[in-house]
């Protein structure tokens, strides 16, 4: 068979070229079939045609996975793309007439080498592509579109908690600047959003740190669209933070409190809410990690009953360092069984809801030590009995899941060096 002949068809008395995406490339260009007019009637001139494009879009698709991008159909993306495989960097065209005479001549001599009749090829080499109006408005559904990497593995409730305080953020933005395209938003838009919430600081004594979180929102999404589409211009959002408040004083429980009075007091608590507080108060786990835990897991009829803590299908953890097993004793491992044995649980997809039950009843039944604690704070009680026992730093990452901050040897604690510890901040269920 001739070169290419695979790849052209006639329709009518027109030649076309007709090619499936490779499956090494399906997860680059997510279309079915490459297709583009040969305008030639020729078979001789359609198979010369054929090859020029077959060569080009091979080296297209070579170019998206060594950049790790994705095909984009939108004219401006696909006009740097091709620009880049022509082996020049896509420049608008006020920038492109003022290169030296030798560059502007280089780009000239490409043209005519790859069919100056193609009007893609011409907007590709002298920046001619029309400019992609993105919008505020737009900003996080263009900003999951490209950094897939950012929600990858998450399940419905993770993206849902992902996505909130970035819709907020926008939500934010839109009320004070109105809906601006990317491109043409400037530090004074961006100063009017300081202002406003400086104003709401004052007003309504918040903490810096609500107002920065929407300022990191924001100035990440944009600075990462903006990248990807080329957009060049100034950071509008440099240097708007304002100072961090101090560090948030955080309230662990005291031993005593949790024993004699929280867990005790959580008769009428929903049985999986309070099977989570069982198992928290004696492992130190987070409650998503205990709520979102399969019951396959939560070994209980082992030598030493355990938990595992690892990413599921469509769940991520909160870090690498989560992953890891923690002995089960006392209220934990009665916890453990509990949830084993629900028909149904309901908080592997809601997490917020779980931590609005618990400090919900808490403050309702009195079981908070102070108006500042609250539910998170049992995990603070663990790793303050960790330390009151001079457990050494390894031992403490490895059950609290946190980074160890030195080089790591060997394979660690061992699950029988954990019960030793665990054991001993353990509470009892005093039936």
């Amino acid at each position: 068979m001739l070169p290419y002949k695979q790849y052209i068809e006639k329709q009518g008395d027109w030649y076309h070229y007709r090619r499936k995406v490779p499956a090494a490339y399906r997860e680059v260009d997510r279309r079915k079939k490459v297709k583009q007019a040969l305008k030639t009637k020729d078979e001789a001139e359609a198979l010369v045609r054929a090859g020029e494009i077959d060569r080009r879009l091979t080296a297209y698709w070579a170019s998206l996975v060594k950049s790790g991008s994705t095909h984009a159909p939108d004219r401006f993306r696909a006009a740097i793309d091709l620009a880049s495989i022509f082996g020049f960097q896509y420049q608008p065209f006020s920038e492109v007439i003022q290169l030296p005479p030798s560059d502007f001549v280089n780009r000239a001599v490409k043209l005519a080498e790859v069919g100056p009749d193609s009007g893609a090829n011409f907007q590709a080499l002298f920046g001619t592509a029309k400019f992609p109006e993105i919008r505020f408005s737009d900003l996080l559904t263009e900003y999951e579109r490209i950094a897939k990497d950012q929600i990858k593995g998450k399940s419905d409730d993770q993206l849902r908690v992902w996505r909130n305080p970035r819709k907020r953020a926008i939500k934010n933005w839109l009320s004070v600047v109105s809906d601006t395209s990317l491109d043409k938003t400037d530090q004074y838009q961006a100063l009017e959003f300081k202002d406003w919430w400086l104003e709401r600081l004052e007003t309504e004594d918040l903490k810096s740190g609500s107002a920065n979180k929407d300022l990191n929102h924001l100035a990440k999404m944009h600075r990462e669209v903006c990248k990807f589409h080329r957009i060049t211009q100034n950071d509008p959002f440099r240097g708007m933070l304002f100072p961090s408040d101090e560090e948030p004083e955080k309230h662990p429980f005291s031993r005593p409190w949790v024993q004699d009075k929280l867990l005790p007091g959580l008769a009428t608590l929903n049985p999986e809410a309070r099977a989570i507080v069982f198992v928290m108060a004696s492992t130190g786990a987070r409650p998503s990690e205990i709520a979102r835990c399969a019951a396959r897991n939560l070994v209980v009829d082992a030598a030493i009953p355990h938990i595992v803590i690892e990413p599921e299908p469509g769940r991520k953890l909160k870090t690498k360092y989560s992953r890891r097993v923690i002995p089960l004793c006392g209220s934990a491992l009665t916890g453990a069984k509990m949830l084993i044995e629900l028909n149904s649980r309901t908080y592997s997809e809601r997490t917020s809801s779980l931590s609005a039950a618990v400090n919900k009843y808490l403050s309702e039944h009195n079981l908070r030590e102070s108006p500042n604690h609250s539910f998170y704070g049992l995990r603070h009680t663990f790793q303050d009995g960790l330390t009151a026992l001079d457990v050494t730093d390894r031992m403490q990452t490895d059950l609290m899941g946190h980074k160890f901050d030195r080089p790591v040897y060997g394979k660690g604690p061992t699950l029988e060096h954990k019960l030793s510890v665990v054991k001993k901040l353990a509470f009892s269920l005093i039936s």
